[in-house]
């Protein structure tokens, strides 16, 4: 992780319009130059906040997608949010997961099969509140987008 001194500014611009479109250009490209440099460790968000790969596969195309996201630790496995950086859609995962809740997440260079399920009601607002609690860009993302946020557990398979 990067100093506070550096991480705090940069959530911050993530929480404007401005630097949220920003990031949602460069980051996907720096993840994959950090991902290919590490053999799949390590992407560049994780040096700001706690990151891993969600592999998902395709609804329609039904080939193998990979996204790096933000997560935060719940029983049994990780939780993820689809907030698409403040967009009034969905994120493509999010549909993905919906179609098919069987994934994998890559952390730490290992591959763990997960379940996925949509959180609802009060277990969806507490794990969103703790995204909030993370970084303040969150809190915007919500109010932007102008859309419920889909928010979903991933649950590690026996």
């Amino acid at each position: 992780m990067l100093p506070k001194f550096v991480n705090k500014p940069l959530m911050a611009l993530a929480a404007t319009k401005g630097g949220a479109r920003a990031y949602r250009w460069l980051l996907p490209r720096l993840d994959r130059i950090v991902q290919r440099v590490t053999g799949g460790k390590r992407t560049f968000t994780s040096l700001v906040l706690p990151t891993f790969v969600l592999v998902t596969t395709g609804r329609r195309s039904g080939t193998l997608r990979e996204q790096p996201l933000v997560h935060v630790a719940v029983d049994n496995g990780w939780a993820v949010v689809g907030t698409n950086w403040g967009q009034d859609h969905h994120p493509a995962w999010t549909h993905n997961l919906l179609a098919d809740p069987s994934a994998s997440v890559r952390v730490g260079g290992r591959e763990v099969a997960v379940t996925a399920r949509l959180l609802a009601g009060a277990e969806r607002d507490g794990v969103y509140a703790r995204f909030e609690a993370l970084s303040p860009n969150y809190a915007a993302y919500k109010v932007w987008s102008g859309k419920d946020v889909r928010v979903f557990a991933l649950e590690r398979q026996a």
